[in-house]
């Protein structure tokens, strides 16, 4: 399972709920990990972002542990986000990997 190096942008992500998962094999087997459901604006196409503690980098404002943080408390409720994300390849497809966030402001 290779992850892309490059990292794209999709803006106007609402996270409308998340899923706890645990990793089946590979390098982080057993360990857990967060699925977050998203609607986007630009990409409707991309509904599914895997949250890893460790793999999420230095992309956008925010840290890593701070997105941990707001991911299992579920502090990202109306709010609106830039992602950026790794494509990931594995069995049957891919998966779209967090590499970080930015919080936009709400549209009124």
């Amino acid at each position: 399972m290779k992850r892309s190096n490059k990292i794209i942008e999709i803006s106007g992500v609402r996270v409308i709920g998340k899923e706890l998962q645990i990793t089946k094999s590979g390098k982080h087997a057993g360990k857990k990990y967060w699925i977050l459901l998203i609607t986007c604006e630009t990409q409707p196409e991309i509904r599914k972002v895997c949250v890893l503690d460790d793999c999420i980098g230095t992309s956008g404002e925010v840290g890593a542990e701070k997105i941990m943080n707001e991911v299992e408390k579920s502090n990202y409720v109306d709010k609106r986000y830039l992602f950026y994300l790794y494509k990931r390849m594995v069995y049957g497809g891919f998966k779209w990997d967090l590499a970080g966030w930015k919080e936009l402001e709400n549209k009124n």
